[in-house]
């Protein structure tokens, strides 16, 4: 079983809407698991009207909770706590959720032992069902941490659900930027597919973004979508490849089918079959299958 996850390094490049059309063609002849772990915006599901099989929270964060019958008021945990998560409400220590790192600062100085450290709910994660595959979706609660754990239980809970269907593949598409949720996406995958576009800021995030994924040491090949929007770009990126030594596995141009098919909440390959988007993202495909089946790397 293969394990690829398509990433960016820069939101709004087209990696969740490229995601959703390998998905769609993959999962015809392959057994395929999709995993969402753009935990702070999952979208996979929605391109496929995806019926929710069920749903767990995920406890993936620890937060501070105050036992009032113990506390005493002497206010030294609202001095303590550097994330100024504790407050005075009432002349009792208050814990704010949302910005308590669960550090365990603030129970170590308190005297009469009433604050202690807790798993909390931060979000959950919902299985979804399209035909043969399933989806794997990470969503994290408003306002909460620890997206990168969080991103965790989901590729765990993907590779659980793809063992026992014995799937072929486990598709991930990934949060945007080099953070926390970036790395534990990476972690573990057999190969990484980085969507970039012909823009200035997009080369100089794909670059960063390679530096992130050359510590984990796994073969890499670039995407440009709406390659044709900016020529001199789309060679800068090319130049860069052979500079790195990697492939630009495909060259997606700008297509009028693709926005469309999204306001459809729907693949392009499925609405758009014969546009030049979804031939090229055809194209891509098939070097995919060949990355699952083992003939070649991919680089």
């Amino acid at each position: 079983m293969k394990e690829i996850v398509v990433l960016s390094g820069k939101g709004g490049v087209g990696k969740s809407t490229i995601t959703a059309s390998l998905g769609a063609i993959l999962s015809e002849k392959y057994r395929v698991v999709m995993a969402d772990t753009d935990v702070d915006a999952p979208n996979i599901a929605l391109f496929f009207h995806a019926a929710l099989k069920k749903s767990r929270d995920i406890r993936a964060s620890e937060k501070a909770f105050i036992d009032y019958e113990k506390c005493s008021g002497c206010l030294k945990c609202v001095n303590t706590c550097r994330f100024f998560s504790i407050v005075i409400s009432h002349d009792k220590p208050l814990v704010v959720p949302f910005s308590c790192e669960g550090c365990g600062a603030c129970a170590i100085v308190c005297p009469e032992g009433a604050i202690e450290i807790k798993a909390a709910r931060n979000g959950k994660i919902n299985v979804f069902e399209m035909g043969k595959a399933v989806i794997i979706s990470g969503e994290l609660s408003i306002g909460e941490s620890s997206s990168g754990r969080l991103v965790d239980e989901v590729k765990t809970s993907a590779r659980s659900e793809a063992n026992m269907m014995g799937a072929d593949l486990i598709l991930i598409d990934g949060p945007p930027g080099i953070g926390c949720p970036v790395i534990a996406s990476i972690k573990g995958s057999d190969y990484v597919v980085a969507v970039t576009e012909p823009t200035p800021a997009a080369l100089n995030d794909l670059k960063r973004f390679l530096e992130v994924v050359a510590y984990f040491n796994i073969p890499t090949g670039i995407v440009i979508n709406k390659s044709d929007i900016h020529i001199k770009s789309s060679q800068a990126i090319r130049e860069f490849a052979v500079v790195k030594g990697m492939s630009v596995l495909a060259e997606i141009p700008y297509d009028i089918s693709v926005p469309r098919s999204i306001a459809s909440a729907l693949p392009v390959v499925k609405a758009y079959p014969e546009s030049s988007a979804s031939k090229a993202i055809c194209e891509l495909a098939d070097k995919m299958k060949s990355m699952i089946t083992g003939t070649q790397n991919g680089q």
